[in-house]
């Protein structure tokens, strides 16, 4: 039947894309040749990215000639594709009813399932609205309930979500379960509710699906999705079923709530008619007339009303249905709710009023409303805070206005003592300022915590209008803040605002008024090198010597020079360095921000680089390490940022602390402070820029544990000033491996470099600085300012070799012998000539011939370990430790 010897020798030729060419577009002698030569006629080729049968093809496009040939040759009808996909889903898929029904015949299984969804023939087919092969599949025995595995979707829940309603209607009549759900929990009903699908709501109803059956995931009822979609004949027809109305989704929300959230009065309209609870909350205790009230659906809001919902019922914060319309701004929902008799003056949990918090956001229609009805103006939060006092924050001129002229009162202060006036005049509002004083707000009422006024604060900000309106109303231009004794023209002259200096001076403003720490106007004015204030100050007669602040050669002087030219004891100095150091800025609250800041920039490195071993160490973790410039604060360029990454793999054990188990492990002999390990990757310095910090990034290896802590052992801890809660910290530290990992970084003693790793102790170094109080900071930064500045800088004593981990080691010193009671402001200069003398003493006691590698103290933390001067050549170590003790 299949030709002459001339045709099989034809056949050979056929290639695999040729023969499935030919079952695609129906190619009969093609598909004749091939089956007559082909040694395995159930073979499958890759076609378009995957691996199929003839027969697929075929059965895919529809070619029932080519599926006939096939079949009498008894191909193997169930063949699977490389997905797992038979004959008779190809088929199915495309709705070709003969062919699927010729596959039957020829004994396909009908139930036959793919691999990768698990989905049968009847579920594609009903998926796809194919209402011919699916009453061909359920004649032929299909399991009408065959569910696709990875979302567990029924035919029946297919055909129903995608709109089929024969299909429906067929699988129904065929018994089909109507109420089993898919793994989410939704059933057909369910879905053919959500999209709105009318007639076969309607059939599965009349088939007597569970109208009540909630779906896993939320909770909600076909009722509730059907409610959320507006979809309102659906409603209907649920609502005739005898459904239940009330049934609430995992979070309280009722089919009610939901349609009034998303402001579908005709659905509202009919669950009220079926008597939905008008006043169910959801678990925040948000009701329906609420969720409505807060996304400004006034036709939900009137029908509730008249279904005499409870228009004061508040959710567990006490916000009412009004408050919510007010904060929102919806004025016809606010008119809607004063008609129907709301409370106007009900609180919140934390005493907000709709009032308040309408003036708060500037609605300025809904404040007027709210005024209209009798609403309390003067009602304070649990702050403090007044209506009035909000809108003046905010600038809301016109509401400040309205309730002005409700008799609100202008001088009422909140908890700390801020007043309208105050807050308005803090936060630059001109006209706001100007009506509160029309309306004799009291321009000298201070706050409570710094003493400060309208005007000072207004200064501090630059506000040169408000200034000016504030001197004309008669604010009070002397008054001094409590806490620091500023005065209005020294916080001017102090931020360089030398058009409010020269408004205050022409108000009489008294230049000679000085701070409890004994500087003046003039003073900061120099110190901040504010040019244009200073020769304002001097035009006025200051009492300050042009000498002062000018040098030979014209220029300003620096800020240390005028705070120390009228010293002339130690207690004197210590005060006005003390008072110095704390005005730029060299105060435990700034460090400890500067310690949040790192820990930040830590965070965020090991988030962007996805390693947990990655540190921030170093002079700008610890707090108190920035390099000054000069004393005003600011960070010198050379100061740096240490990032140090803790490289997996190898542990270091050293000999004679090591206590771990394992017999194989390798432990390295350990002497002054390092371990016998080859080294050979030094840190990677990246230079900083006025923009952008110098880094230095470290490599690390972990290290089982540390050596002796010496400031841990007991013969120290008795005798130690450091606070208990330090010392036990530090003991926590060594223990945990975790926050503060033991670790060896490449670095070694003189003369043996590439052969040793040097044990790290930064971790315990950024416990004990962060642990400075101001005066221990104080002498830290000091002490370092005047290493490297002084003692080693180029412009003072060229003295090479001390660093600052010298400086940090010798603070930790005084840390460790200073009573407490010896650290005041008054005994600064004292501490510092004692720390000096200690590098003093340090550099005597190792000034020896013997000493070749510059040794000059011992480690703070590592017992028997020295530390050495730095750069320094074996010929230079003893003339270098001379030249240090003879210079402190």
């Amino acid at each position: 039947p299949f030709g002459n010897a001339e045709q099989l020798h034809r056949s050979a030729l056929i290639s695999d894309r040729e023969v499935l060419l030919a079952a695609k577009t129906g190619d009969v002698e093609v598909i004749c040749r091939y089956l007559q030569s082909a040694q395995n006629i159930n073979r499958q080729i890759l076609w378009n990215g995957q691996t199929i049968s003839p027969l697929h093809l075929a059965s895919m496009v529809g070619n029932i000639s080519i599926v006939e040939i096939f079949i009498r040759q008894q191909v193997d009808v169930d063949i699977q594709s490389g997905s797992g996909i038979s004959p008779l889903h190809f088929a199915s898929e495309a709705g070709h009813q003969k062919i699927v029904e010729l596959l039957v015949k020829a004994q396909a299984d009908v139930n036959i399932k793919d691999e990768i969804y698990c989905s049968a023939p009847l579920w594609v087919a009903a998926q796809n609205g194919h209402l011919s092969v699916v009453k061909e599949l359920i004649k032929s025995f299909a399991n009408v309930d065959s569910q696709e595995q990875k979302t567990g979707c029924s035919p029946l829940y297919s055909s129903s979500q995608n709109g089929h309603l024969h299909v429906v209607n067929a699988l129904i009549k065929a018994k089909a379960d109507v109420n089993l759900e898919r793994c989410s929990g939704a059933s057909p009903l369910y879905i053919a509710c959500e999209n709105g699908y009318y007639q076969i709501v309607k059939s599965l109803i009349n088939a007597r699906a569970n109208t009540n059956l909630q779906e896993s995931v939320n909770g909600s009822t076909p009722l509730y999705i059907a409610a959320q979609n507006g979809h309102h004949q659906i409603v209907d027809l649920l609502i005739n079923s005898k459904i239940e109305v009330n049934l609430q989704t995992k979070r309280g929300f009722s089919p009610l709530c939901i349609a009034a959230q998303k402001g579908h009065p005709q659905v509202v309209s009919s669950l009220i008619k079926a008597e939905a609870d008008v006043n169910q909350q959801e678990i925040r205790g948000g009701s329906p007339l609420l969720i409505a009230s807060q996304n400004g659906h006034h036709k939900v809001v009137a029908l509730l009303i008249n279904a005499k919902a409870d228009v004061n019922l508040q959710q567990v914060t006490g916000e009412s249905p009004l408050f919510l319309a007010a904060q929102n701004g919806h004025l016809q929902v606010t008119l809607e709710l004063i008609k129907a008799q709301s409370d106007v003056n009900l609180q919140s949990v934390d005493g907000c009023t709709p009032i308040f918090i309408a003036s708060r956001q500037g609605h300025l229609r809904i404040v007027d409303s709210l005024i209209d009805a009798q609403a309390d103006v003067n009602l304070q939060e649990v702050r403090g805070f007044s209506s009035l006092y909000v809108s003046a924050e905010n600038g809301h001129l016109e509401v400040v206005n309205s309730l002005i002229k409700a008799q609100a009162d202008v001088n009422l202060q909140e908890n700390d003592g801020y007043t309208p006036l105050y807050v308005a005049s803090q936060n630059g509002h001109d006209q706001v300022v100007k009506s509160l004083i029309r309306a004799n707000a009291n321009v000298n009422l201070l706050e409570k915590a710094n003493g400060s006024s309208p005007l000072h604060i207004a200064t501090q900000g630059g506000h040169l209008g408000i200034v000016n309106t504030l001197i004309r109303a008669g604010a009070e231009i002397n008054i001094q803040e409590k806490v620091e004794g500023s005065t209005p023209l020294y916080i001017a002259s102090q931020n360089g605002y030398h058009q409010i200096v020269d408004s205050l001076l022409k108000a009489r403003a008294d230049i000679k008024i000085q701070t409890y720490n004994g500087f003046s106007p003039l003073h900061v004015a120099s110190k901040n090198n504010h040019q244009r204030v200073v020769d304002l100050l001097l035009k006025a007669q200051s009492e300050v010597n042009k000498e002062m602040v000018r040098d030979e050669q014209g220029q300003r002087c620096g800020v240390h020079e005028l705070a120390f030219s009228a010293a002339s004891s130690d207690q004197t100095l210590s005060q006005n360095l003390h008072s110095a150091l704390t005005e730029s800025g060299f105060v435990e609250s700034r460090a400890k921000l500067q310690m949040a800041a790192a820990d930040v920039l830590q965070d965020v490195l090991r988030k962007r680089l996805n390693n947990d071993d990655i540190f921030v160490v170093g002079s700008f973790s610890e707090g108190w390490g920035n390099n000054l410039q000069c004393l005003d604060g600011r960070t010198d360029i050379q100061s740096d940022i240490d990032v140090m990454t803790l490289l997996s793999g190898r542990l270091h054990h050293p000999l004679g602390f090591c206590q771990c188990d394992d017999a194989t492990i390798v432990k390295q002999a350990y002497e002054n402070g390092h371990i016998n390990a080859p080294a050979s990757n030094p840190a990677l310095p990246s230079y900083g820029t006025a923009l952008r910090p110098a880094l230095d990034q470290v490599d690390a290896a972990r290290l089982c544990c540390y050596p002796t802590i010496a400031p841990l052992q007991q013969q120290r801890i008795s005798k130690s000033h450091i606070p208990k809660l330090v010392l036990s910290s530090l003991q926590d530290d060594v223990s945990s491996n975790y926050f503060s990992p033991c670790h060896v970084v490449n670095a070694a003693s003189p003369g043996q470099g590439g052969y040793e790793l040097r044990v790290s102790t930064s971790f315990l170094e950024k416990r004990m600085l962060r642990s400075l109080t101001t005066l221990q900071g104080q002498l830290f930064v000091t002490l370092k300012y005047l290493v490297k500045k002084v003692i080693c800088h180029t412009d003072g004593f060229n003295l090479q070799g001390v660093k600052p981990y010298h400086v940090k080691t010798i603070t930790f010193r005084m840390v460790e012998e200073t009573p407490p009671e010896q650290w005041k402001p008054d005994n600064l200069v004292i501490l510092v000539r004692r720390a000096l003398q200690m590098l003093h003493d340090s550099a005597e006691s190792n000034c020896k011939p013997d000493n070749a590698h510059g040794r000059i103290m011992e480690h703070f933390f590592l017992s028997d370990t020295a530390l050495y001067l730095k750069g320094v050549n074996r010929n230079e170590s003893e003339q270098i430790l001379s030249r240090i003790k003879s210079t402190t």
